[in-house]
């Protein structure tokens, strides 16, 4: 085997879910073949009776009241034809997926700064320009798990949902595009740049909790009991923060940003770029991109595998991540900061009611609009027109 092809194979090229050797979580597996003829595709993986299944419980379960009229979607992608691409993007559609995936990484990466895994009190993740755009503090009277040691109470409550949401979980070990794909008409045909900028982003949720999550090095529930029995395969890697709830969070909140009918961009002289909230999606009418997100986030703690603190770390996180990368992509010049109120989370169980902004003073997160200036950040020309390409992909569609 050649140095590329063995490259190439390692890389999860070669398998129907994974594009990074991820074991196929969160992965489309490539787009080499991913709409052929022998079989129906979802967003993130094969159609099947389990993610029907899956789809539908989760339909149950994050639809509240549906206003067919109040919400129509459409995605339609434009032809692309590159007479207006930069140099650098023009050069970039002619490379293979596999060097493409390397090259968005590069330039995702260099919006954000190192982690600093020194802090014995915490970690905080910051902007290219050293501006904290999250804060996730220990808890200071105890041991992190000893804090986490007393949220067993909820896994043991949420256990009760395990038949309930079965395939929901058993699919979201591999697959959550599939359920941004039921909200959202997303398709390597007619989206392909929105999944593209959403493969990038699940890869760099990885690239950053992965050694949060070492340095922490935080027990999960069947560390301390037997009895949490989990129902898929206990994680090797720390409990603190989710790692799915990091990824679906971002997700959700890059989804709602590019689905606005609103300009976030500035559309010409004297029409400056606005600012961009996560908290929006919250609000949206109706809510069901976040719902989904705490959906994904809190069914892992159904099946025995986190605690809801892990849930709340990992959503502080990924909002921030989701907000900060949608104002440097459509050149606000600002986003806003995030702390995870770790003291105020030890009782309390995790969900999409818990997340809501604007519900009393102990709210879990707490978050300033748009405090830190990013106007100095140098955001590749590929990622702009990535974005821009997904904007016109999804600006249509009416979630907000």
């Amino acid at each position: 085997m050649s140095n590329l092809g063995a490259l190439n194979g390692r890389n999860g090229r070669n398998g129907r879910n994974g594009r990074n050797g991820r074991n196929g979580r969160n992965g489309r597996n490539g787009r080499n073949g991913r709409n052929g003829r022998d079989g129906i595709q979802h967003a993130g993986g094969f159609s099947d009776g389990t993610l029907s299944s899956a789809l539908g419980s989760t339909f149950e379960g994050i639809v509240r009241r549906w206003d067919a009229a109040h919400t129509p979607v459409e995605t339609r992608i434009k032809p692309y034809s590159g007479d207006d691409a930069s140099p650098e993007f023009r050069a970039f559609v002619k490379y293979e997926d596999f060097f493409q995936d390397h090259i968005v990484d590069y330039n995702v990466d260099r919006l954000f700064s190192p982690l600093d895994l020194s802090r014995t009190d915490g970690v905080t993740l910051a902007e290219a320009g050293g501006g904290a755009i999250c804060d996730v503090p220990l808890p200071k009277s105890e041991t992190l798990d000893a804090y986490l040691k007393k949220q067993m109470k909820f896994v043991k409550s949420a256990a009760v949902l395990r038949d309930e949401r079965f395939d929901e979980i058993m699919v979201q070990q591999t697959d959550v595009l599939s359920f941004w794909g039921g909200c959202l008409f997303l398709d390597d045909a007619r989206t392909p740049w929105t999944l593209a900028l959403l493969d990038a982003l699940l890869r760099f949720g990885t690239y950053i909790e992965m050694p949060i999550k070492l340095r922490f090095n935080a027990l999960r529930p069947l560390d301390y009991s037997p009895y949490a029995m989990p129902m898929i395969q206990n994680p090797t890697h720390g409990s603190f923060p989710s790692g799915h709830s990091v990824e679906a969070f971002a997700v959700g909140t890059v989804l709602h940003a590019l689905a606005q009918e609103k300009a976030i961009e500035s559309t010409g002289p004297g029409k400056p770029a606005k600012v961009y909230s996560a908290t929006r999606a919250f609000a949206a009418e109706p809510p069901v991109l976040m719902r989904l997100a705490a959906r994904i986030a809190e069914n892992r703690t159904v099946a025995g595998v986190h605690f809801p603190a892990d849930s709340f770390a990992g959503a502080a996180l990924g909002m921030a991540i989701g907000e900060y990368l949608v104002n440097a992509l459509a050149g606000t010049g600002a986003t806003g900061s995030y702390t995870l109120k770790t003291k105020d989370i030890g009782d309390r169980d995790f969900g999409f009611d818990a997340l809501t902004f604007g519900r009393g003073k102990q709210h879990p997160i707490s978050h300033t609009e748009g405090n830190v200036d990013i106007s100095g950040v140098t955001v590749s020309p590929i990622l702009r027109e990535m974005w821009s390409l997904a904007r016109q992909e999804l600006h249509a569609a009416k979630v907000s």
